[in-house]
């Protein structure tokens, strides 16, 4: 979101015009530039007022927001458009439809459905208080947390559903499972213990398309931390199963990919051995620029990288030596392996940087932030590393991440600003050249005050004085 500034039209508009052309001034430079906004009849006398003007001027606050990707639940899209009727309400009339002809039911089940995706009030009341867990038991289990707790007693009834030669109520009901499963710990012990992972690991056997994705999204959600339960998922067999996928089948390598972020996230790194050993790495590797180029469904190849280089050394060291293994891994620089030299010489070697600073300013911002992390960990092991990264490139992206509302970014930002200030030689001419001073002036209105004591520390250490002088020479010659 950018703003822009309209220029003075009049600024000349008292002057006289020379007899001759004058001699062309030296062009003021951007801390100049920056300060002619103050006005010349009232100039700030102190830092402590060209501090509060600051904040003063900086009015608007930016409103981004970073994307959100991913959504922990599911609704199913499924139905025609509907039309947008304010007058439209829903009733307990539309449950005694479903004592009618067959068209009429399917109908009014329609129309509830509809309507459960963002439910109204006396809806939800409704849903709460009903008898309608029969109705529509997919988007019910998507809405709150009441209406989660309503949907277990159906929980027996959809396991079973999932060993039905139907692919729809299969698919219906392992979409029903996956958002009970990702409402609670409780909730996934409960589907466990109910016997739901053997059938929904089978469900990985079918060619339909649809049916996997959906099995594969219900076994993310029930692998989640911190009850995970791994021991029955291995026992079930779900490594062949997902190796398999990864081999034949790059149409589900994304969802695959979401079930191994959290198999791969064991805390005794058990089961991550156990999928190396069994040939996982260059599986995921070869993924990885096709899946790149698709945005967000790389996200969870990334955390799955992240998670095994976070292991031993030895995970790193399988990464690593992969004949293919490009330099679009974001993550494996942030685990223990980090600190020894012989790997970052082979991040630079093998072209990393280039393709990791693309990344961290051109794409979506939540990779673009796993992108931006990795070149700040490269960059703290020495200033020899810091001064050999594309600064002209990345600056204007991290200014970005600073002028943002997120604080995990404008944190990020900051601490990259302060190493090009304190380790790039033309760490300061940089930031004056890409605005960097106005960037630093929007987190002076952050509530957040560890942020506006980093922003304000950083304008008075590297700016403050010369800001000061030209201040001065601008009421002397007032």
């Amino acid at each position: 979101m950018d703003f822009t500034n309209n220029k003075d039209k009049i600024e000349n508009a008292f002057s006289f015009e020379p007899s001759s052309p004058p001699k062309q001034p030296a062009p003021p430079s951007p801390t100049a530039v920056h300060k002619a906004k103050y006005k010349r009849n009232s100039l700030p006398r102190n830092p402590e007022e060209v501090r509060r003007r600051r904040i003063e001027l900086d009015a608007q606050v930016r409103k981004k927001q970073r994307e959100q990707l991913i959504s922990a639940k599911r609704f199913k899209h499924h139905l025609e458009e509907y039309r947008d009727d304010d007058e439209a309400g829903i009733s307990i009339q539309i449950i005694k439809f479903l004592n009618v002809s067959r068209d009429t039911r399917l109908s009014s089940l329609q129309d509830l459905s509809k309507f459960l995706v963002d439910p109204p009030d006396n809806l939800k009341q409704f849903v709460i208080e009903g008898n309608c867990i029969e109705i529509l038991i997919v988007h019910i289990a998507a809405g709150p947390k009441e209406f989660v707790h309503k949907a277990l007693a159906a929980v027996p009834y959809l396991i079973s559903f999932l060993e039905r030669e139907n692919i729809s109520l299969q698919d219906q009901a392992a979409w029903a499972i996956g958002n009970i499963a990702i409402e609670s710990p409780e909730y996934r012990e409960l589907l466990r213990k109910n016997g739901v992972l053997i059938p929904l690991i089978n469900l990985l056997d079918y060619k339909d398309i649809n049916l996997v994705q959906t099995a594969c999204f219900a076994l993310s959600n029930l692998a989640r931390a911190p009850n995970a339960g791994l021991d029955e998922f291995f026992a079930a067999g779900i490594d062949k199963h997902l190796l398999r996928h990864l081999k034949t089948d790059e149409v589900f390598v994304s969802e695959v990919a979401w079930v191994l972020t959290y198999i791969t996230s064991d805390s005794d790194n058990k089961y991550t051995t156990q999928l190396l050993n069994e040939g996982l790495a260059p599986l995921l590797v070869k993924h990885m620029r096709p899946l790149l180029d698709h945005g967000p469904l790389a996200l969870p190849l990334i955390r799955t990288f992240g998670n095994i280089a976070s292991g031993p050394d030895e995970n790193t060291d399988i990464l690593i030596q992969q004949p293919n293994f490009l330099p679009t891994m974001l993550e494996f620089v942030q685990s223990d392996c980090s600190r020894r030299p012989d790997v970052l010489v082979k991040v630079f070697d093998a072209g990393f940087i280039p393709i990791l600073s693309n990344i961290a300013t051109h794409s979506n911002f939540d990779i673009r932030k796993e992108a931006a992390y990795g070149l700040i960990n490269i960059a703290s092991h020495g200033v020899e590393f810091m001064r050999s990264l594309p600064h002209q490139e990345l600056l204007p992206g991290f200014l970005e991440y600073v002028r943002s509302q997120d604080f995990d970014l404008i944190r990020l930002g900051l601490g990259y600003i302060e190493m090009l200030l304190t380790q790039v030689q033309n760490g300061k001419q940089l930031m004056e050249n890409m605005q960097g001073i106005d960037a630093l002036e929007s987190v002076i209105l952050i509530d957040d005050q560890s942020l506006h004591n980093s922003a304000s520390r950083l304008m008075d250490q590297y700016f403050g004085e010369e800001i000061s002088n030209e201040m001065q020479q601008i009421e002397e010659t007032a």
